[in-house]
């Protein structure tokens, strides 16, 4: 008696069917909790896809062979090609795609002649494999590329690596045993297969769903700490990224500068203009600040149309610089309205190495009065004062920079 000679092979497919159906509906419900999530939609498609092709499978002998033999198969190599692409979307990469589409349009062609001109079973077992191959392959080979240290990319990769193989000997195998002409009869080849495959369309799933569960995770917890007006960072979020760079402060002994930007008469735009035009407002503040930022300087939103500016490793003398480009690409805005042109104030410091946050920001608060007192629309800056060293010459001097 076979080793396989129990299992039953519909009761397998069916298995498949289940088991695609249910990470076809997880993924899609990632994707709609959050639409951003990238490759979510993707798997969610290539899964749907294996369920179709399972279903023309089973249905073998009750439909037509090009349904059941082409079709199918057609549909299990796009689903492999759409989790490349998932993987591709993921991990935000730039992949030329179509040569895979290339490679299944041709193997169906090869599959249809195969199917209805010279029905052989073999040719089409050999062909399907050899299609198969290079496009699980690619996804191993993309998923050990992205690895770099993580746990989930390297050991998704190597079972990855490992289906890949072992769908290859089935090329051997076959040419060794030969085929049967049903593919639902029970043997050692056709019920390996099907093992295997209801296995890794398992793993295949729940590694997808662990690289998309962790970046789902971070997406929300990112967005926790993102203000959903301005589209800067919110006050907890700006805050944890102070105490960061304070931190880091007192390791490195180079201290960051930090800034708090007032919008001029905010109040006002509100009563005057309503808070959609508020709202846009704080857009266009963002957005200028942040163009004016390197990848590791932070801006959020402190209150409600104050911002805070950290500027990691920069002097006081350079955050004056850093407002002065601000300060000019609000100028070059185009008005909101008829009459209004934004207008910023505001006060920097240079925070010391241990100085606690609260210090820090009061200091910058009180620069802030300063430019307000000074006529708004203008910038101050309010140094360490000579508990820390910082000559009184310097403060007075950078202090009244109008």
């Amino acid at each position: 008696m076979s080793l396989f000679a129990w299992i039953d092979n519909r009761t397998l497919i069916g298995c498949q069917i289940l088991m695609c159906s249910v990470f076809a509906l997880v993924f899609l419900g990632m994707k709609h909790m959050y639409s951003r999530l990238r490759g979510a939609g993707t798997f969610s498609l290539a899964y749907g896809i294996g369920v179709l092709a399972c279903c023309l499978m089973v249905a073998r002998g009750s439909i037509s062979d090009l349904a059941s033999v082409v079709l199918a198969n057609a549909l299990i190599l796009a689903g492999f090609a759409l989790f490349y692409c998932g993987l591709v979307r993921f991990y935000s990469l730039s992949r030329k795609t179509y040569p895979l589409w290339l490679l299944i349009a041709l193997a169906s062609v090869w599959l249809t002649y195969y199917t209805v001109f010279d029905n052989r079973v073999l040719p089409r077992i050999l062909i399907a494999e050899a299609a198969v191959f290079p496009l699980r392959a690619l996804i191993a080979v993309e998923l050990f590329r992205q690895a770099s240290g993580r746990i989930v990319p390297r050991v998704f990769g190597s079972l990855m690596a490992l289906y890949t193989l072992i769908g290859l000997t089935r090329i051997p195998l076959t040419l060794f045993y030969g085929t049967s002409a049903n593919f639902m009869h029970r043997d050692l080849i056709q019920s390996s297969v099907l093992v295997l495959n209801v296995i890794f369309v398992c793993i295949i799933g729940l590694c997808f769903l662990l690289m998309l569960s962790g970046e789902l995770m971070d997406a929300l917890e990112n967005q926790s700490f993102e203000d959903l007006v301005s589209g800067a960072l919110n006050r907890r979020g700006i805050e944890q990224k102070l105490a960061i760079e304070l931190g880091c402060a007192k390791r490195s002994g180079i201290a960051p500068s930090v800034a708090l930007i007032d919008i001029d008469h905010f109040k006002t735009i509100n009563d005057t203009y309503g808070h959609v035009t508020g709202d846009e407002a704080l857009r266009q503040v963002s957005r200028a600040i942040s163009s004016n930022l390197r990848n590791y300087d932070f801006v959020g939103r402190y209150g409600g149309d104050e911002f805070l500016l950290i500027l990691p490793h920069t002097t006081y003398q350079d955050a004056l610089r850093v407002a002065e480009r601000i300060e000019r690409t609000i100028h070059s805005l185009v008005p909101l309205k008829a009459g209004l042109s934004l207008t910023l104030s505001i006060g920097i410091t240079q925070a010391v190495p241990f100085e606690p946050s609260e210090s820090i920001l009061a200091r910058a608060d009180s620069a802030l009065y300063e430019a307000k007192r000074a006529g708004r629309n203008c910038s101050r800056v309010l140094p360490p004062s000579q508990a820390y060293d910082i000559p009184a010459s310097i403060a007075v001097a950078v202090h009244s920079h109008g």
